[in-house]
């Protein structure tokens, strides 16, 4: 054993001590009533569009976009000017106009949430977020419903009742469009970024792929394959395959630990009535939220009601949610490829996202931070967190180390992740153990550091399109209210030291879900870990 294993081992005994923290002292610490007042505000007010009849030949005048047609390139007359010189003179452009950054909200008819901001930037995103994900998947003797979500994912952007599947890629390539969809556990969303100017073109082009897909059998006879590729690509990424088997292990065979992939057993059922029915439960109007950034919030209403304008809605259907049953448990899988051991402990958060201690656990995720043993340093690399202070400086059989934590909509994951040398697998496993039996104890230091490091981290990522769209779909869906910058600010400022003894003291109690992959030779038995995590 090395000498800094046994240094390890004599502080992990004298940590033991106090162990009975969890599992014997009664709960008294309280919520916080300033954290639950800030995240339980008052809910937006949405106003209400009513559908509108018009003639078709006069919607078409305002779309300036042939979609079967196709011209020849024109002379491009700036091709000669140096880049030095400016094509356009000052006293032509448009006088500035401040824009207005504020949330817009609205409804349509069929209960079809819009909401939008513009930050007057020349590209725009869409993002239209159906609640349905492999959560949602219904798995019995009756009906198998396996990696649906999925499949609805391979099968986007395909032929429709309006356009074919080459017509629609060719229009994205003419407008310079990009496109995609994603499926996950409890939602999925169809996205487009493109220039302003061709929002009525991308608005009807991505609702109408949700709204009136064919499902042609040659073209998903030809895309089968990608299935298994998906699957396999899931597979080859350690970080992704890994937070896979702690949901499958932590939710074993129910609701959260359903695949988010299609099992090779599953490729059978990838048929058009299996995915139709499918979406008959699920893609109802209600069931949707439509994000617009950097759009004309009166533009992205208007195309969005042409679009619903004579679509037959699928009822919606207030099916009873099945409440996730945490399970726990152990799971190791061995990969020959790689050489260090991969070992993710984690402990059930009840509530999720509705709940304020999504505020707290985030700021504990912060505090503990983690890192690689090659990081170097520099503003913002986090090497003033716990885990780098603590553990990478210290035990040179660790590669890399992380706290993770993964919320839902009404229950989550907080964990460690650590990666190391294969002969130390229990040395590693009691670091491991020595940093949450630590964590309910916090300096205000830590604290304030924490705090500061996530407001920033947070106003940095919600310059991204792509994540304040996320943002603000996963709080109206989940929340049914959005929580500004400056309430998210005052949230975590509110969270206090007893804040994250209570929430520790709260997940520690649950069993414990383990995973270890790759070198797994000297992986203990899961009942060793538990006893030594205590």
């Amino acid at each position: 054993m090395s000498t800094n294993a046994q240094r390890f081992h004599i502080v992990l005994s004298r940590a033991k001590v106090g162990k009975r923290l969890y599992s014997s002292e009664v709960l008294k610490l309280k919520r916080n009533p300033n954290l639950d007042k800030i995240y339980t505000g008052e809910k937006q007010n949405f106003s209400k569009v009513p559908f509108k009849k018009e003639k078709i030949e006069d919607i078409i005048k305002e779309v300036k976009f042939e979609y079967y047609y196709f011209s020849e390139g024109k002379n491009n007359k700036y091709k000669d000017i140096p880049l030095n010189i400016a094509i356009i003179k000052e006293s032509e452009l448009p006088p500035y106009k401040q824009v207005d950054e504020k949330l817009h909200f609205s409804v349509l008819e069929n209960d079809l949430k819009i909401i939008s901001t513009n930050k007057n930037n020349s590209v725009c995103s869409i993002g239209l977020y159906v609640k349905c994900g492999s959560r949602y998947e219904e798995i019995n003797d009756k009906v198998n419903e396996q990696g649906m979500s999925v499949m609805i994912e391979n099968m986007a952007f395909h032929s429709t009742a309006h356009l074919s599947h080459l017509r629609t890629i060719k229009s994205l390539e003419k407008i310079g469009a990009n496109v995609s969809c994603n499926a996950f556990r409890e939602h999925m969303v169809y996205t487009c970024e493109c220039l302003k100017e061709y929002l009525p073109v991308v608005t009807n082009l991505l609702i109408g792929n949700v709204l009136f897909p064919r499902f042609l059998s040659w073209e998903m006879k030809n895309n089968v394959n990608r299935l298994n590729v998906m699957r396999k690509k899931l597979f080859e990424n350690i970080e992704m395959y890994i937070t896979e088997l702690l949901h499958n292990t932590a939710w074993h065979n129910n609701t959260l630990g359903n695949k988010l992939y299609v099992c090779e057993s599953s490729v059978e059922n990838y048929k058009s009535e299996n995915i139709r029915n499918f979406m008959l439960k699920h893609f109802s109007p209600k069931n949707m939220t439509l994000i617009g950034v950097n759009v004309d919030h009166d533009e992205l209403t208007k195309w969005t009601s042409r679009a619903f304008q004579d679509y037959v809605s699928i009822p919606y259907t207030n099916q009873k949610e099945i409440t996730p049953k945490y399970t726990g448990g152990f799971i190791s899988v061995e990969d020959k490829n790689i050489k260090k051991t991969n070992i993710a402990i984690a402990y059930e958060t009840k509530g999720g996202w509705k709940s304020s201690d999504m505020i707290t656990l985030t700021v504990l995720q912060t505090l503990m931070g983690g890192g690689g043993s090659f990081s170097t340093g520099g503003p913002g690399k986090g090497m003033y967190s716990r885990l780098f202070l603590n553990v990478l400086n210290n035990y040179n059989f660790i590669e890399s180390c992380m706290a993770f934590s993964t919320q839902h909509s009404d229950t989550g994951l907080f964990g460690l992740y650590f990666t190391g040398e294969p002969s130390n697998t229990l040395d590693i496993i009691n670091a491991m153990a020595l940093e949450f039996q630590k964590m309910n104890k916090v300096t205000d230091e830590e604290l304030n550091r924490a705090k500061k490091s996530l407001k920033s981290f947070m106003w940095m990522s919600l310059e991204y399109k792509s994540i304040l769209m996320e943002d603000l779909a996963r709080q109206m869906m989940i929340l049914n209210r959005i929580l500004s910058g400056k309430e998210l600010c005052d949230a975590i400022d509110a969270v206090t030291k007893d804040d994250i003894n209570r929430v520790v003291r709260l997940f520690i109690k649950s069993k414990p879900t383990v995973v270890v992959y790759g070198n797994i030779n000297h992986a203990p038995h899961y009942d060793e870990i538990c006893k030594i995590l205590g």
